[in-house]
Protein backbone atom coordinates (compact mmCIF):
# COMPACT_ATOMS: atom_id res chain seq x y z
CA UNK A 1 0.00 0.00 0.00
CA UNK A 2 2.62 2.50 0.66
CA UNK A 3 4.49 1.82 -2.84
CA UNK A 4 0.99 3.00 -4.40
CA UNK A 5 0.51 5.97 -1.86
CA UNK A 6 -2.78 4.55 -0.19
CA UNK A 7 -4.00 4.04 3.02
CA UNK A 8 -6.75 2.80 5.07
CA UNK A 9 -9.13 4.65 6.53
CA UNK A 10 -11.43 3.24 9.74
CA UNK A 11 -14.50 4.40 10.36
CA UNK A 12 -15.36 6.67 13.71
CA UNK A 13 -16.87 4.74 16.56
CA UNK A 14 -20.56 4.91 17.16
CA UNK A 15 -21.56 7.69 19.75
CA UNK A 16 -24.84 6.53 20.84
CA UNK A 17 -27.12 9.06 22.08
CA UNK A 18 -27.94 8.84 26.30
CA UNK A 19 -31.31 10.36 26.85
CA UNK A 20 -31.98 12.43 29.53
CA UNK A 21 -35.53 11.65 30.06
CA UNK A 22 -36.54 7.68 31.51
CA UNK A 23 -38.69 6.01 28.96
CA UNK A 24 -41.79 4.32 29.77
CA UNK A 25 -41.95 0.34 30.18
CA UNK A 26 -44.60 -2.01 29.35
CA UNK A 27 -45.63 -4.27 32.52
CA UNK A 28 -43.90 -7.67 32.28
CA UNK A 29 -47.62 -9.48 32.16
CA UNK A 30 -46.24 -12.75 30.95
CA UNK A 31 -42.98 -12.49 33.41
CA UNK A 32 -41.42 -14.91 30.89
CA UNK A 33 -44.32 -17.97 32.04
CA UNK A 34 -44.88 -19.18 27.76
CA UNK A 35 -47.04 -22.19 28.86
CA UNK A 36 -50.11 -21.15 27.45
CA UNK A 37 -53.23 -23.37 27.41
CA UNK A 38 -55.38 -22.21 24.65
CA UNK A 39 -55.08 -20.63 21.38
CA UNK A 40 -55.19 -16.45 21.07
CA UNK A 41 -54.71 -16.53 25.09
CA UNK A 42 -50.97 -14.98 24.17
CA UNK A 43 -49.88 -13.18 21.34
CA UNK A 44 -46.21 -11.91 21.18
CA UNK A 45 -44.90 -9.50 18.62
CA UNK A 46 -41.57 -8.20 17.26
CA UNK A 47 -40.12 -5.09 14.98
CA UNK A 48 -36.94 -5.33 12.48
CA UNK A 49 -35.93 -3.79 9.73
CA UNK A 50 -34.73 -5.36 6.40
CA UNK A 51 -32.52 -3.13 3.36
CA UNK A 52 -34.89 -3.96 0.38
CA UNK A 53 -33.37 -2.41 -2.96
CA UNK A 54 -32.08 1.32 -1.79
CA UNK A 55 -34.15 1.62 1.15
CA UNK A 56 -34.83 0.32 4.80
CA UNK A 57 -38.36 -1.50 4.84
CA UNK A 58 -39.93 -2.30 8.22
CA UNK A 59 -41.81 -6.15 9.45
CA UNK A 60 -43.76 -6.19 11.92
CA UNK A 61 -44.56 -9.64 13.19
CA UNK A 62 -47.24 -11.31 15.48
CA UNK A 63 -47.35 -14.81 16.27
CA UNK A 64 -49.52 -16.86 18.96
CA UNK A 65 -47.71 -18.56 21.44
CA UNK A 66 -50.22 -21.33 21.94
CA UNK A 67 -49.99 -22.72 18.09
CA UNK A 68 -46.76 -21.17 17.01
CA UNK A 69 -48.30 -19.75 13.97
CA UNK A 70 -47.94 -16.14 12.28
CA UNK A 71 -51.31 -14.17 13.39
CA UNK A 72 -50.51 -11.32 11.40
CA UNK A 73 -47.88 -8.92 9.68
CA UNK A 74 -46.82 -5.50 8.18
Amino acid sequence: MKEVGIVSKQPNKHKYKISEDVSKIAPNRLNRQFDVETVNQVWCGDVTYVWAGNQWMYLAVVMDLFARNIVGWA
